[in-house]
């Protein structure tokens, strides 16, 4: 084999191992919650973690690896305990779940948003088994391991990790404007039984859309749209392999994770919440499945909506903003 076709098969390795990477540890996991006959061990977030961590030519978030794994553990534990110990309707218990989550991500100065998946998705499903935070520990704890094996191979660049800021007077006022929207947004989603309005995904979406000069707000329209495509996958594919066929969820969630990678590679838009959201169409009653992409599209065109007129300046986006407005002395 002469030196160039050697480069050649190493990039093409150093490209699609990752990619390989990602659809084993997602049809891993569901093929492992479908063996089991526990739905708890189906974790959306972790498909994140790995388009993240893994697929993304670079770490989407700024954080260290073992303050990632602390915060899905804390946020897991945390997710069983609203529902076991919180007197409160469902509302109100996603709303402060949410919160919990904001607050952790502000406190723990990382940028790892699906940590408030974490914190939500127990209380979405009104899960109690300590199964699930047993699960999201070890299949992050993997999805990490995976982080590291391509870094020694030099297929991925060790990222270097600094803190964010300590928490301020604009951090404050915006974590109250999320917290107000997402509440409202919670009192519809359950009050319609339109729950999906508020699914974890979305929600972390929503917080990384919040920050200033993120990369998706540049390309709003976009952004939703992948969105909503990845939410279509999960669904197309789990009702035509599933429902219409009679195969294992494990095929549909082969074919969701292929299909996802083809569309974020072809768009050049990783974005971890939109794994999350192929992946969540496997949790879901039957019955959902029709009406979740639509949930999906309708709450997303309203966080993108709140999040470039409210949190991004002039600058950025060319567009009025509230949270500067009332930064203002």
């Amino acid at each position: 084999m002469t030196y160039k076709r050697r480069t050649t098969f190493r990039r093409t390795f150093a490209r699609l191992f990752p990619c390989v990477l990602f659809c084993l540890a997602v049809t891993g996991m569901v093929g492992a919650s479908e063996l089991l006959a526990e739905r708890e061990i189906l974790f959306p977030e972790a498909a994140a973690i790995a388009l993240g961590a893994l697929v993304a030519p670079r770490l989407a978030w700024r954080t260290s690896y073992p303050a990632l794994l602390l915060s899905i553990a804390l946020c897991a534990f945390s997710g069983i305990l609203i529902v076991r110990v919180l007197p409160l309707p469902l509302a109100w218990q996603l709303a402060f779940a949410y919160l919990v989550g904001q607050l952790v991500l502000l406190a723990s100065r990382i940028s790892f948003a699906p940590l408030i998946s974490a914190v939500v998705l127990p209380v979405l499903l009104g899960t109690r088994s300590l199964v699930y935070p047993a699960a999201a520990i070890l299949l992050t704890a993997l999805l990490l391991i995976l982080r590291i094996m391509l870094e020694k191979t030099g297929i991925r660049a060790a990222v270097p990790f600094s803190p964010l800021p300590p928490p301020d007077r604009h951090d404050g006022i915006a974590l109250c404007l999320r917290s107000l929207l997402t509440a409202a947004m919670c009192l519809i989603a359950v009050r319609t039984s339109l729950l999906y309005l508020v699914c974890p995904p979305i929600l972390v979406a929503f917080t990384e859309f919040t920050r200033p000069n993120n990369a998706a707000m540049r390309t709003p329209l976009r952004a939703t749209a992948l969105l909503c495509a990845a939410a279509a996958i999960g669904t197309i594919s789990r009702a035509l392999l599933c429902v219409l066929l009679s195969w294992p969820l494990t095929a549909a969630a082969a074919l969701a994770s292929i299909a996802l990678l083809l569309l974020v590679t072809a768009q050049k838009l990783f974005l971890p919440p939109a794994a999350a959201l192929a992946v969540l169409a496997m949790l879901l009653p039957a019955p959902a499945l029709a009406s979740y992409p639509l949930q999906v599209l309708c709450a997303t065109a309203v966080y993108v909506g709140c999040a470039y007129l409210c949190f991004h300046s002039p600058a950025e986006e060319k567009h009025a903003s509230l949270l500067p407005a009332l930064l203002a002395p």
